[in-house]
This record gives C-alpha cells, structure tokens and sequence, in this order.
C-alpha cells in the first residue's frame, strides 16, 4: 500500500464540521498549517471533504455503510483493546481518510513520502475523532484495529521522532507458540520496510517477546531496513536473552510474506533434527544416484546431503510427495543430455572392468551438479521458500 488509509467508525453517518475540524487540529498540532480546502465542496452534502495540512489535502469520505466484517482483525485488536467486536456491531457508517496531493495545482510541491503521509493522516484522525461524536474505533491500512480513546492520545504524538512516535496505531503483534517457545509476528509493518517480523527466540515469555518485538518494530519503522539488522547478523546475548540470536531475511512459513526472522542460534530447547535432503529412498532407486553410489561421488548419509529442522514446526515429520517429486524430477533432468549418455556408457564399462577410477572421475561433473542442487534445496529450506514437511498451523501462546 503506497498511501496510507485510515477507517473510521461511525455509530450514525455523518462529517465533521469542516470549521470545528480545523479549529481542533490547529490546537492539537500548532506547528502545521490547517486550513481550507481550495478545492471546492460538491452540492452533495455527503460528498467528500477536503481540508488543508501544510502544502498537501487530506481528505474524508463518508461511506453509509458498516465496513465488512473482519473477525481476524478484530480478534487481533482484542488483545489491547477490550471492546473491539461490540464497536464492530454496533457501527453503521465509516469514514475513509487519507493524504492527496498537492493544495493546489503546483508542480513544484514534494509529493508525501510514506512516512510522511502516515504521521498525517495519523495527526488528522486523532482530530477528527475529537470534533466528531460517536467514533467507536479506528481501522489502519484495513489492518490494524484500535480504540478511539487510544487515538485520541497516541496521534498527538504523530510528528513525534523515533522512539516517540505513535508506531502502535501502525502495526499489530501478534504472539504465538510454537512447541515451547512464545513467538510473535507483526502484521503492518511491511508497509513501512516492506517485510515484518517473525520473532521466535527460546526462553523468554509472553511479555518479553512483546516488548522485543515492539522495540524492533518502531526502531526499523524510524530508521528502515539498515546495516545493523542485516540478513546473517548475529546479536549477543543480554540481560534477558542468555544466548546469540541470529537473524535471517526469509519468507514466512506463516504466509505473511517477506520477513525479517529473529531466532536462536543455539539449540537450547534440544528440538533441532536431522533429516536428509535427498531421501535415500530416492538414492536407493534413482539411476543417477545409484551410479554416482558406485563411484563413491554419493552417499545420503553424507553431512552435505542433511539439514537440521525443527520437528515442531511442522504438522509431522512425512515428507511432501511434492516436495521429493520435485527432487526427483530435477535428479532426472540432469540424465537427459548427450554428454550424460556418453560418460555414463562409458563409465559402466570402466566398472566392469574394475577401474572405479577411471569412472569416478567421468562422473564428477555430475556429482558437482548434484551437490549444487543440495546446496539450493538447503537454502530455500532455509528460507522457507520450500518446505519438506508440512508447516505447522499457529497455536495461541
């Protein structure tokens, strides 16, 4: 989402009054300019409404109508917000707000960054839920669900800098557990540095995790995707975690896309395993890897051929027919050359007459091949841009 957007809820349908909405947001944030709009209302009386800020137009549209009902959302919100699903039944309309361009039609205005156009639309919410009654609650980038109250106070610190500024309307935290460990994962924060979070560091409680998880988020909210949270950095143990944290650019085996993983490096909770990439199943039978066995180029017990993986991430420890098919068919790609026909007759020869290595040495290049295809299956494993087994559904903490 490339501009922010911010719902409100509406216990009857209705706009601000367009001079109490300015006269309380200059109050609430003397240093910006809030004006009038040059851009003329329609004779509709439930047309939208434009207000100035500074140089740019935010502007209100009233929508008649409940927002669909979203029970994930809602029951995200709960967790710091008691009275969620009720502000959900019981509102009628919704007003949709967001930043526009220019005040007026000049080229040379800075269009609004992100950012920028988040603290705005932040700071102008906070003021239209003081001059308009029966706001029942806010819903952001149709995201992240908050209290009117908790706007109420949190906006007035929208052009606030880092670690001030109000990230918590921003972004949801979302705790879970997986076997023994409380984790949490963040959904909203993408829209600021275009991955979330997935946070799951043995040893620490609920709260912890909370608390890490949070300062993480405003930290790259403010500061972005920057060398000191890089894809392969390593963080030392502290006062609450006991042991190094590694983190990881992936994607989510949790289908919230790309995120910045922050797990332990050591296997304190003794859950990691062993498991072949290429099953000896498939070693035993596939016709590459049996001639590659004679020659000694291949062995599934071999520690290029294994990769350690949680048991409890995953529903069970059966492997995706998917997942070996596709090893399968990759290990039959590499059979269907020429040079692959030649060297094999070849080497099929040398075995008979007892020169393995004579054999060995026409099959290298192929051996080479198949450890850069366990190399790739170890990365994207790695980054769960595949999986082995099935991944795990969430558990509450």
């Amino acid at each position: 989402m490339t501009i922010p957007v911010a719902f409100v809820l509406l216990e009857n349908a209705g706009l601000p009054d367009e001079a109490a909405l300015i006269e309380t947001l200059r109050v609430r944030h003397p240093g910006k300019r809030w004006d009038r709009s040059p851009v003329a209302r329609s004779n509709d009386t439930d047309g939208p409404m434009f207000i100035r800020a500074d140089d740019h137009l935010m502007t209100i549209l009233l929508m008649p109508a409940p927002m669909p009902f979203d029970q994930q959302l809602w029951r995200h919100a709960s967790w710091v917000w008691p009275e969620p699903f009720d502000a959900d039944g019981r509102h009628r309309a919704h007003l949709v707000i967001s930043a526009m361009g220019s005040a007026e039609n000049n080229a040379e205005t800075k269009a609004l960054s992100f950012d920028e156009s988040t603290r705005l639309t932040t700071a102008f919410v906070g003021g239209v839920l003081e001059a308009l009654q029966g706001c029942l609650g806010v819903v952001w980038c149709g995201k992240v669900g908050r209290s009117p109250e908790a706007w109420l106070e949190q906006s007035r610190r929208s052009f606030d800098p880092f670690p001030d500024h109000p990230y918590s309307l921003w972004m949801e935290i979302v705790p879970y557990r997986s076997g023994e460990t409380i984790g949490a994962y963040t959904v909203g924060l993408s829209a600021f540095t275009g991955r979330e979070i997935e946070f799951e560091v043995d040893g620490l409680d609920e709260h912890v995790v909370t608390v890490r998880v949070a300062q993480l988020s405003s930290y790259l909210i403010a500061n972005g995707l920057d060398t000191e949270i890089k894809s392969g950095a390593v963080f030392e143990a502290d006062t609450e975690v006991d042991h190094r944290v590694g983190v990881l650019y992936r994607n989510s085996r949790f289908n919230i896309g790309p995120v910045i993983s922050f797990s332990s490096v050591q296997d304190r909770s003794k859950r990691l395993k062993t498991y072949e990439i290429i099953p000896t199943s498939i070693a035993r039978h596939h016709p590459l890897l049996v001639m590659l066995g004679k020659v000694g180029l291949f062995d599934p017990a071999q520690a290029e051929n294994q990769i350690r993986l949680r048991p409890d991430h995953y529903v069970s420890e059966v492997r995706l027919e998917s997942f070996d098919n596709g090893l399968s068919s990759a290990l039959s790609g590499m059979l269907t050359t020429d040079a692959y026909a030649k060297a094999d007759t070849i080497a099929r020869r040398a075995l008979a007459s007892g020169d393995t290595a004579s054999a060995r040495s026409l099959l290298l290049p192929w051996s080479q091949e198949v450890g850069r295809l366990q190399e790739a299956v170890k990365l994207a494993l790695t980054l769960c841009d595949v999986f082995m087994f099935s991944p795990a559904p969430l558990r509450s903490p």
